[in-house]
């Protein structure tokens, strides 16, 4: 589900491109015995106990799949099955004849169910964080798209995934890494990941926009840095495309034999034979071949052993926060349907159900911003901070509405805090650098500017904007540049043109600045500031004619309460006086 707080962003820092309005997370006695089968053994991190086996007490998974997202230039060319691989797996891993997982134990992710949040939070502190034991088993399971993008590393979409702010809304291998080793208090965890692989993600955060082809269109196991413990099983090798769901379904199959007590070293072997096999047979560019890479000390890993502990239960934090998140979900619902009072409802029961639910009480405070309770949105997002300090939306957020209470140096460390947590999130930069602007801080707006335009080479309006902070610190040649390559990137754009058209003016370039202007209201017909701007132009050309012409058009469609209503009026009159 949509956070409700990136709406709010969205809608924030889209409205304009200036300040105003800116706002723009086996010891010896096995359970149950099976004839023949070994459980679980890997060595404790502990050096005093170092060598020891340990049973694992129960085993916990978070499955996610997406197949469809919000962001339409994600869906894939062809059909994509990732969503119903991740609920095969899942149904493998609570099958009594299978994985053996507990139902309970076991969060399921599809679609729109799995946008970042959602994921983060599962993984984090509120689920597998608040659950999981020294002694337990943890599963990752994700099947989704993904993409390399310039800085090296690769990314998984969310179901909310943004390509015009990919760093901010999607999963790096490195955060998701991270996550697990910070919030997951086991060191025995299984992260199998089917990564289809997307080049549309390519078009804003990279190797095509730079005319360059990736060097790697998959995780590149030999990057990641692995805790004891983990194993990690990815679809293909780096430089192989994942097509489809063969490896999933391989796997899930191969898991499934020997009632479920087969080994993963065995069960992958088989899963990566028949993959080679099927894929190859479909072309030579669409064989995959997938990798293991393994930190895991100890026996081998049987996924479908019976835990040592049969606990039905889930401990009361886990239940608290799982209870909290149904009226979380009926929140959100609530917003989308435009029920903001109903919703409100709704996040005042799941935060009393679990007090540090940090999406809850940011949600809220998002909520509470559609009925203008600014003082109100601010406590919850203070509230939100204090349980999880490390989210940049919530910072971001906040610092929005303090700006709206006044607060502006409060606001502004907020703001530069969220750049701290995630220096690429393109709302942390553009927010920034308006910031800059409002200040009268243009060479700081560039710096913002230019690392935006960095990370998003093909974006048009990252352009525009750096060419406004570029004239306005008295680099009119580059800001010429920049409004140029933002025209040639969206022909289309009415902004990118009238900006052209505006550096043109400064540079004396009078004639072409009239075209710019020209064609920004061909395609903008009804933007009263073209017209004032092109009455001037063609005044300045010498087109008297057409510049009362124009003047007049302004004058037709100006806001009543526009400042520069009087003066045109007055200014039409010398014109034909003349």
């Amino acid at each position: 589900m949509l956070r409700l707080e990136r709406l709010l962003l969205m809608l924030a820092v889209t409205s304009t491109m200036y300040f105003p309005a800116w706002c723009q997370s086996i010891k010896d006695a096995p359970p149950a015995a099976v004839p023949g089968i070994e459980f679980t053994q890997i060595q404790d991190l502990n050096p005093t106990v170092r060598g020891k086996n340990r049973p694992i007490k129960q085993k916990w998974a978070v499955v996610i799949g997406a197949s469809k997202f919000k962001e339409g230039r994600l869906t894939p060319t062809e059909a994509s099955d990732m969503a119903l691989s991740a609920k095969e797996f899942g149904e493998y891993l609570v099958d009594p004849h299978g994985g053996r997982f507990e139902r309970n134990h076991v969060k399921l992710l599809l679609d729109a169910g799995a946008p970042r949040q959602s994921i983060m939070t599962a993984l984090g502190p509120s689920f597998l964080g608040n659950a999981v034991g020294p002694d337990d088993l943890v599963v990752v399971y994700i099947a989704t798209s993904g993409f390399p993008t310039t800085d090296g590393n690769t990314y998984l979409c969310t179901y909310d995934c943004a390509l015009d702010n990919i760093y901010g809304t999607c999963i790096s291998m490195q955060t998701l890494m991270s996550t697990l080793k910070q919030n997951v208090h086991s060191d025995r965890i299984l992260l199998v990941l089917q990564a289809a692989y997307s080049g549309a993600a390519e078009l804003d955060s990279g190797a095509k926009s730079l005319g360059q082809p990736p060097k790697s269109y998959n995780l590149d196991l030999g990057k990641v840095l692995l805790g004891n413990g983990f194993i990690i099983l990815s679809s293909s090798q780096p430089n192989e495309i994942t097509w489809s769901t063969a490896f999933s379904k391989n796997l899930t199959n191969a898991l499934r034999q020997e009632d479920g007590l087969i080994s993963l070293n065995k069960a992958f072997a088989i899963a990566k034979e028949k993959t080679e096999s099927e894929t190859a047979s479909t072309g030579i560019r669409r064989k995959q071949v997938p990798v293991m890479k393994s930190a895991w000390t100890g026996s081998e890993l049987v996924l479908g052993a019976p835990p040592a502990e049969q606990v039905s239960n889930l401990p009361a934090s886990v239940s608290s926060f799982l209870s909290a998140e149904g009226a979380y979900l009926k929140a959100s619902k609530l917003v989308a349907e435009g029920k903001t009072e109903d919703a409100l409802e709704q996040y005042k029961l799941a935060i009393a159900a679990d007090p540090k639910y940090a999406d809850a009480l940011a949600d809220c405070g998002a909520a509470l911003t559609i009925k203008d309770d600014w003082k109100s949105a601010a406590d919850m997002y203070k509230r939100a901070i204090a349980v999880n300090p490390h989210d940049e939306l919530f910072h971001l957020n906040y610092a929005r509405i303090l700006d709206k209470l006044g607060e502006k140096e409060s606001s502004l460390q907020e703001l530069n805090t969220a750049y701290r947590l995630n220096p690429k999130d393109m709302s942390v930069l553009m927010a920034l650098s308006n910031k800059s602007l409002a200040a009268d801080q243009p060479a700081a707006a560039v710096s913002y500017l230019e690392q935006a335009v960095d990370l998003y080479p093909a974006r048009s309006d990252s352009r525009e904007r750096l060419s406004y902070a570029l004239m306005k610190s008295g680099d009119v040649d580059q800001a010429a540049a920049q409004a140029k390559e933002a025209v040639h990137l969206d022909p289309k754009s009415a902004s990118a043109h009238t900006m052209l058209g505006s550096v043109l003016m400064v540079q004396g370039y009078v004639v072409p600045a009239v075209e710019s202007y020209k064609q920004a209201l061909k395609l903008e017909p009804g933007d009263a500031n073209v017209y004032w701007l092109l009455s001037r132009s063609m005044e300045k050309s010498g087109d008297r004619d057409g510049a009362i012409a124009e003047l007049n058009h302004f004058l037709q469609i100006c806001s009543p309460t526009d400042p520069r209503g009087l003066k045109a009026k007055e200014h039409l009159e010398e014109l034909k006086a003349r």
